[in-house]
């Protein structure tokens, strides 16, 4: 999950619900990485407007709450939708409610007397928590040896949550300035969220809450303290929005605006392409960025305008083989020139030629090449004249451009003389069984049938796999899933080829495709193509024995956690491995476990974000002020 994030004065702030809120600090609390949480109101976004070096320290929150109903009715006028705001101590208190053992909750911050009391509220907000430690520290300048003993505290607890309420903007700049101390955990700037659960302080009235006006009780209870603070702050953050509004955002405060053309949109359900828009748009959206995709009309239609944070944007094409993806990247092209985007990455190496006229209006364009389109069988002469065109239209339009396999590099090297940015796919680990009933749908059975993913295009060359099946006397049962869209021909030859072992179960998306892949025996790739397949890290990540034909490309991902066949005599050789690891479960077994391993240790997704961000960085500097940090840990 990656919540959407709009810029507020120039921080992003996340479209959080207290639900999706607790999602994402879990999913975070596991991570090999530290993160970190701070609840954001007008005094928190206007000082980090008016005081450089706090908006770099909030910018690098991995999530920015919106605590304040005012901040919620500027994002609500940005098309956020949010219905409450995230009140930084209600939140704490839903995370405690909801977070028993094995999680591990650290208090730091407060008195030794309001931690005592917070504990004991916290046992009874939640009696099976685990609170792994307590921490008041010193009301003095802390020197670096302090800081070494308060971490060491930290991860000695092996808490997952860790709270702060050191006050004021003191809080913030603290986790950021430690966050490097520590491997792991969610570290939170909660502010009074510990003298207001201990019970030392009383909550706004709910009717006072609703309508914005927690800032006015706090002012009765301490006047003299917070009239100068909420006069400057509230002030301020009036007078930012204003401002902001008849004349724009500086550019070094407003996000980076990213496009995607030339896929067919999302949600992924068609090709690579698709899965590289959502996973890595989704990310970029929860990094700041402000992301917008164009979806193809009629195949792809979204009810709502934004899909996992990203504005998505249908347009219409012309429904043929050879003018669907041009014609409607054509169309997307003139609707980008006029947004202004900062950046466009523009999908497959067939729309090159449009990133010529992209520049002509000033757009940076980044290009995914793909592999060796013209090679593919689908594509007729004149087709694989223009594919072959437009690679080298690529090298020479594009600002830069993308290869996801090492062996693309190297041909564009030798070919063109020109080195693509090699940044490889990342992969969804889903080792969880998931049961939706494919399995009793088509009569199948955990480990009694091969499974083979794709596009049922001549270049995948199904046809292989199903002429090596009819020669296989194995008990085994083969499942082919994938459709057929312009290739009705060769569909009906691979039916014809097909026994009564053989079932088609067309293109299966989402919770059945995961389903048949953690049942199959192995998986089949009888294609050697150019380039990094998704479906191969998809099953790598689900742990499952693979068969490929070997190439470099293939090898180069698979490396030797997976059975190659020969391409010199393939369907001699497929039948061989097919008989092999149905007699030799336990063979499939160890290949599963291998892939998974190297899958984790080569294709993460967070990985490929720090990559494109350093390409990104290096097309636009200074435009990523308003981003988080890289991940900490360094891209394979």
């Amino acid at each position: 999950m990656h919540l959407r994030s709009l810029n507020v004065l120039g921080t992003p702030v996340h479209c959080a619900t207290y639900e999706t809120g607790l999602d994402e600090v879990k999913r975070l609390s596991v991570l090999p990485e530290p993160a970190s949480v701070a609840a954001s109101n007008t005094h928190i976004i206007s000082l980090a407007r008016s005081d450089r070096s706090f908006g770099d320290v909030i910018r690098r929150f991995s999530i920015v709450l919106p605590d304040g109903y005012p901040l919620v009715w500027e994002m609500n006028r940005q098309g956020a939708g949010l219905k409450d705001r995230v009140y930084g101590p209600y939140f704490m208190r839903h995370i405690l409610r909801h977070t028993p053992r094995p999680f591990r909750h650290f208090f730091f911050g407060g008195s030794e007397d309001c931690l005592r009391r917070l504990s004991a509220a916290a046992r009874e907000i939640q009696p099976d928590i685990e609170i792994a430690g307590t921490f008041s520290p010193p009301f003095r300048a802390w020197s670096e040896e302090d800081e070494e003993e308060f971490a060491a505290r930290i991860r000695d607890s092996g808490a997952d949550f860790i709270w702060v309420a050191l006050g004021g903007e003191r809080q913030e700049r603290w986790i950021v300035k430690n966050l490097a101390r520590h491997r792991r955990g969610v570290f939170f700037a909660v502010g009074d969220a510990f003298e207001l659960l201990a019970g030392s302080r009383s909550f706004a009235p709910a009717w006072m809450q609703k309508h914005g006006l927690t800032w006015l009780y706090r002012l009765s209870q301490e006047p003299g303290r917070l009239f100068p603070r909420y006069f400057k702050y509230n002030s301020l953050f009036l007078c930012y929005l204003l401002r902001d509004k008849i004349f724009g955002a500086p550019r070094g405060l407003r996000p980076t605006r990213i496009a995607f053309l030339g896929s067919r949109g999302v949600p992924a359900r068609y090709s690579g392409f698709e899965v590289v828009v959502e996973e890595l748009g989704s990310r970029l959206v929860s990094q700041g960025y402000d992301v917008t995709v164009y979806n193809r009309y009629p195949r792809y239609v979204l009810a709502e305008k934004y899909f996992k944070g990203m504005r998505v944007i249908t347009l219409p094409t012309i429904p043929t083989k050879s003018l669907d993806t041009i014609v409607h990247t054509m169309l997307s092209s003139l609707d980008a020139i006029f947004r202004r985007y900062d950046l466009i990455y523009l999908c497959g190496v067939g729309n090159s030629i449009l990133a010529g006229f992209l520049r002509r209006f000033g757009l940076k364009v980044v290009i995914n090449v793909d592999g060796a389109d013209f090679r593919r069988a689908k594509w007729g002469t004149g087709g694989r004249q223009w594919l072959r065109l437009s690679e080298y239209w690529a090298t020479r339009l594009g600002h830069r451009i993308v290869a996801d396999n090492r062996e693309i590099v190297t041909r564009y090297e030798h070919e063109y003389g020109v080195t693509p940015d090699y940044i490889s796919y990342g992969c969804q680990f889903r080792t969880s069984p998931v049961r939706c009933g494919e399995l009793e749908r088509w009569g199948l059975v955990r480990d009694g049938y091969f499974l083979h993913v794709s596009r049922l295009t001549p270049e995948n060359e199904a046809d292989l796999l199903l002429a090596a099946w009819r020669n296989y006397r194995g008990p085994l049962k083969l499942v082919i899933t994938g459709s057929q869209n312009y290739e009705h021909a060769y569909y009906r030859r691979l039916v014809s080829l097909a026994d009564e072992r053989v079932i088609f179960t067309d293109a299966r998306f989402g919770d059945s495709y995961v389903e048949l892949s953690q049942n199959a025996l192995a998986f089949v790739m009888p294609a050697a193509i150019e380039a990094t397949r998704l479906v191969l890290l998809d099953q790598m990540a689900m742990g499952k024995a693979i068969i490929f034909k070997e190439s470099p490309a293939t090898r180069e991902v698979l490396g030797d956690a997976a059975e190659p066949f020969d391409a010199a005599d393939p369907v001699a050789s497929l039948t061989e491995r097919l008989e092999y690891l149905s007699a030799n479960p336990s063979r499939c077994r160890e290949l599963g476990a291998l892939a998974l391993a190297r899958a984790a240790e080569k294709y993460s997704w967070d990985a490929v974000l720090a990559r494109y961000r350093g390409l990104f960085e290096d097309l636009m500097p200074g435009h990523l002020k308003s981003c988080r940090p890289f991940p900490s840990s360094p891209p394979r």
